[in-house]
Formats: C-alpha cells, sequence, structure tokens
C-alpha cells in the first residue's frame, strides 16, 4: 500500500507541475504583455533597419514567443531561427541572430558580408566576397576600389549565393593578393593598387597581375606572397620606364627577370 501511495503522490506532483507548466506557456503565449512593442537592429550599414525587420518577418504588436521553435537552440536561448534564416537570405547578410528581449523586445544583430572584387560573366559584373558569395550583379562596371578577378570558370550563378564552381576557393586566394597589395600601398606614396588593372588565378601556384595595361606580372601566390608585391612595387616603379612593355616572372629560389616585348 505503502508503494502504491508513493506513486500516485508522485503522478499527482507531475500532473500539477504539468498544469504549471502549460498554464505558464498560456499566459506567455496570450497576455499582451509579451507582445513585441519595439524591435532593434545592429551591425547593418548595406540595409537599413526596415529593410531587415522587413525581412525577418516579424512585426509589431505580434507575439514573439509564439514563433520560437520546439528545439533547444530556439527555446534556451530565445532565439527565433526562422526569422534568422529569414534574414539570411539577403545577400550581402552572411550570418543574424534574432533573439528575444523579455518581456516585449526583440534584438536583430547581422554580420554583413564584405565586397571583395568583381568577376566579369558575359555582359554582367558579378560583385563578389572573398568566399565567391555573388553579392549582386551590375551592368556597368564597378568603380576603382574593386579590382576583376579572371580564371574563375562557372556556368551559372545565383545571387546571394556561393559560386558553382569547382575552383571557387581561387576567389579566397586572389583577394589575398589584393590585401597584400592594398598593405604593400598602406604606407607608401607609390600605389600598385592605383596601376593594378586585374588578378588572374590560373591555379593555386600560378597567378597573372596586370599593371598598367602594358605589365603581366606572373608568380606563384602561395609563396612569400608579400615579398612578391613589394618587389614587384619596387621593379615596376623604379627599374622600368613609363613605356616599357613585357612580363616580371617570379620563379622559386631565382630572382625575379623582366622580360620585354
Amino acid at each position: 500500500m505503502k508503494a502504491e501511495g508513493k506513486r500516485l503522490k508522485i503522478i499527482w506532483v507531475f500532473l500539477f507541475a504539468l498544469i504549471g507548466v502549460i498554464t505558464v506557456s498560456l499566459v506567455v503565449l496570450y497576455a499582451p504583455i509579451f507582445n513585441i512593442s519595439v524591435i532593434k537592429v545592429k551591425g547593418n550599414t548595406k540595409y537599413s533597419e526596415e529593410e531587415i525587420i522587413q525581412a525577418s518577418g516579424l512585426s509589431v504588436g505580434e507575439n514573439g514567443y509564439k514563433k520560437l521553435r520546439l528545439n533547444a537552440e530556439s527555446i534556451l536561448e530565445l532565439r527565433l531561427t526562422d526569422s534568422e534564416k529569414n534574414i539570411e537570405t539577403l545577400p550581402y547578410i552572411k550570418s543574424s541572430r534574432v533573439s528575444l528581449v523579455f518581456p516585449d523586445g526583440i534584438m536583430i544583430e547581422v554580420q554583413e558580408r564584405e565586397p571583395a572584387a568583381y568577376i566579369k560573366y558575359l555582359d554582367n559584373f558579378l560583385i563578389v566576397d572573398r568566399e565567391a558569395y555573388v553579392l549582386e550583379v551590375r551592368d556597368t562596371r564597378p568603380d576603382a576600389d574593386l579590382k576583376e578577378i579572371r580564371g574563375i570558370e562557372f556556368l551559372k550563378y545565383s545571387v546571394g549565393s556561393r559560386l558553382d564552381a569547382a575552383d571557387a576557393d581561387l576567389v579566397g586566394l586572389a583577394v589575398e593578393i589584393l590585401e597584400a597589395v592594398n598593405e604593400s600601398d598602406r604606407n607608401s606614396q607609390l600605389k600598385l593598387s592605383e596601376v593594378l588593372d586585374w588578378v588572374d588565378m590560373v591555379d593555386k601556384n600560378n597567378a597573372l597581375l596586370s599593371l598598367d595595361n602594358r605589365i603581366i606580372v606572373r608568380f606563384n601566390p602561395m609563396d612569400k606572397l608579400q615579398y612578391t608585391i613589394d618587389f614587384t612595387k619596387e621593379i615596376f616603379f623604379k627599374k622600368l620606364n613609363s613605356k616599357e612593355t613585357g612580363r616580371i616572372v617570379f620563379t622559386e629560389g631565382q630572382n625575379p627577370s623582366f622580360i620585354p616585348e
């Protein structure tokens, strides 16, 4: 009898606890005090707050707690993961975090992708980031701040998605080359970036730079990249005159050579 009474007591405790949880849940889900009154956005520069809020699918006046998914990530961290996925469909958004702020607030935090270069495709210009995600497509050439990357082979693309290319990783390597150029220019009056026309990624061990549409530089981007760029600047600005055309070739273990045309 004692064992049976103990089991009944446990059952009743469980039922009362369950009823309590259900009651609290109903209060949270339907009490007006939990309706969204403010939505804040942080980290956005490319999109306005209104654009990000619209993409999230959230609006003032609705109950944000009803949008929690039944998983640990959503419930324990009070995150609206469906809204996060909606926001991340915006091409320039790399990641987002949408959090409930007790009792009636929403905080949206976004990390944006940075345009790094462009790739010409037929008559269009694809703006890409260092991970080869297509951020936008233009029908006119971007300004001089963005440089052209060549040598990436692909048949199709989708704005907001990574390039459908077997060698898409070469985009990141090309961006490293561009960053090395910018680093070389940082504390110098001679600006290699101002005469840089394009970067052509032959493969991960072979790249070409075009300078002033008259000098082609061939080098291995995996071998002493910053040294190569700094040396290229020294040759271009101090060893060649403004009329010379030809190639600067870096060969492993040897000094670079200039081959005039």
